[in-house]
C-alpha cells in the first residue's frame, strides 16, 4: 500500500535520539488535533499525513501552564501535583488538551529520562525555549529541527545529542555557557514526545533502544513500534547512552546513537 500524501515533512538525523523523539512529539501533537493523523519515516525525512498543515503553529501559540499554579486555590487538589516549577506538571490548553507529566512517573525516573536539574525549570521549555523554537522556524523554515542555534538562556535540557560531543561537556564543566549551540525544537518537542513515546531500556544509562517505522502509523501504534514490539513495522533500530555530566549525575545528556540489531 502506497503512503498517503504528507501534509507535513521535516528533515531528521536518526542517529540523534533527541531528533527522533522530537518527531514523535510532532506526531503526538498532530494526533491530538486529528485521530486520522499518521506519521512515518522515509529515509532522512519524517512525514505526517491527515493532520492540519498548521499544527506546529497552533502548538507554538497554545497556552501552556503549570498545573500547580492554576490550582493554588483548589483545596481538593491531588497531592501528586505538588511540586515546583522544576518538575511541576504542565497542561497544554485547547486544542491539544494534553497533560505533560512523564518526568514524575516511576518508569521515566528509572529510565533516567529526566535530564534537567539544579537551576533548570520544566516551565522554561514550554516558555522561553518555545520562543527560541519559533525563531528557529522563522530563520530556517524547511530545516528547523536539525539547525543548531546559539542560545544562552534557558540552558539546554540535553536532548540534542550533539551536546554530548562538545569538548566542554566531555570535560565535565558545570557551566552550560560552554555549550555553543543546540536545537530548541529538539528540547521542546522531546518533552512532548516522551509523554507517550519511550526508548526500550536494555541497560540503564548505557543502552537505550528506539526503532523507526516506514509505514504510516497513528501515535498509539507508533509508540509501541518505537519499542520494537511490532516486528512487521520495524524499519531501523538505534541504541544510545544517557550520560551524566558529573559524579553526582546532574545535567544528564542524550548521547549519539549507533545502528543496532533488530530485536529478536
Amino acid at each position: 500500500m502506497s503512503a498517503p500524501d504528507p501534509t507535513f515533512s521535516i528533515q531528521v538525523d536518526l542517529t540523534n535520539p533527541g531528533q527522533f523523539f522530537a518527531c514523535c512529539g510532532l506526531l503526538e501533537l498532530a494526533y491530538r488535533l486529528s485521530h486520522n493523523a499518521r506519521g512515518w519515516f522515509e529515509g532522512a525525512t519524517f512525514k505526517i499525513a491527515d493532520a492540519p498543515a498548521n499544527f506546529v503553529a497552533q502548538f507554538l501559540a497554545c497556552d501552556a501552564r503549570s498545573i500547580i499554579a492554576d490550582s493554588k486555590d483548589n483545596s481538593s487538589k491531588d497531592d501528586s501535583d505538588k511540586g515546583d516549577d522544576k518538575t511541576v506538571p504542565i497542561q497544554l490548553a485547547t486544542p491539544f488538551a494534553l497533560r505533560l507529566d512523564w518526568w514524575i512517573t516511576e518508569s521515566a525516573q528509572q529510565a533516567k529520562l529526566k535530564t534537567w536539574s539544579a537551576g533548570q525549570k520544566i516551565t522554561d521549555v514550554l516558555g522561553e525555549m518555545r520562543k527560541h523554537f519559533k525563531n528557529a522556524i522563522a530563520k530556517n523554515p524547511h530545516d528547523w529541527l536539525r539547525v543548531a542555534e546559539p542560545i544562552k538562556s534557558p540552558k539546554p535540557f540535553g536532548y540534542d545529542s550533539r551536546l554530548s560531543r562538545t569538548a566542554a561537556l566531555d570535560m565535565g564543566h558545570n557551566d552550560m555557557s560552554y555549550v555553543t549551540a543546540f536545537s530548541p525544537a529538539v528540547d521542546v518537542l522531546t518533552v512532548v514526545g516522551l509523554q507517550r513515546f519511550r526508548p526500550w531500556v536494555i541497560e540503564t544509562w548505557t543502552r537505550n533502544r528506539y526503532c523507526t517505522w516506514s509505514q504510516p502509523l497513528p501515535a498509539d501504534i507508533a509508540a509501541v513500534s518505537t519499542l520494537g514490539l511490532i516486528p512487521q513495522f520495524i524499519d531501523s533500530c538505534f541504541e544510545f547512552p544517557i550520560k551524566p555530566r558529573d559524579s553526582q549525575g546532574r545535567y544528564k545528556l542524550f548521547g549519539h546513537a549507533q545502528p543496532a540489531r533488530r530485536p529478536q
